[in-house]
C-alpha cells in the first residue's frame, strides 16, 4: 500500500514540476527554429513569467513546403520529453494539386485550460507525464 501512494505522489510531483517550460526545453525549440526552413509568423507565450507553453505558426513556400515534416517530427519528440497537453498540430494547406504555401501551427507545454486536455486513463489532467 505504502508504494502506491509513493507513486501516486511521485506522479503528482512529475506533474508539478512540468508545468512550466524549462529553459533547456525552450533553448532546444529555438535551435530546432534556427534550423528549420519555416518561417516563423507568430509566436504566443502562455502563463506569463513561469511560462507553460508556447504556440509556434510556422510557413512553409516552395521547396521548402515538404520540410514541414521534419519539424513536426521535432515537435512530437518535444512533447514526448517534456511533456503537454497533445493536440495535433492545425495544418493549413493553400493550393491545389500541389500546395503553394504550408501554414503549420504547433503547442509546445500546456496552451490550453486543464478542461481543452484529453482524458488519458493513467495520465493527470492537464499532462506533464507524457513518455515517463
Amino acid at each position: 500500500m505504502d508504494t502506491k501512494e509513493k507513486r501516486g505522489s511521485e506522479k503528482l510531483l512529475a506533474a508539478w514540476k512540468a508545468r512550466t517550460l524549462s529553459e533547456e526545453a525552450i533553448k532546444e525549440i529555438t535551435v530546432a527554429l534556427d534550423k528549420s526552413p519555416g518561417k516563423l509568423e507568430a509566436a504566443n507565450v502562455v502563463g506569463g513569467a513561469s511560462a507553460t507553453g508556447i504556440t509556434l505558426s510556422l510557413s512553409y513556400t516552395g521547396d521548402d513546403v515538404p520540410m514541414c515534416g521534419n519539424d513536426i517530427q521535432f515537435w512530437l519528440n518535444w512533447l514526448r520529453k517534456h511533456g503537454g497537453t497533445p493536440r495535433p498540430p492545425r495544418v493549413i494547406i493553400n493550393g491545389i494539386p500541389f500546395p503553394d504555401l504550408i501554414r503549420v501551427e504547433m503547442d509546445f507545454g500546456h496552451v490550453g485550460s486543464p478542461t481543452d486536455a484529453p482524458n488519458v486513463p493513467g495520465e493527470l489532467a492537464g499532462g506533464g507525464l507524457l513518455g515517463h
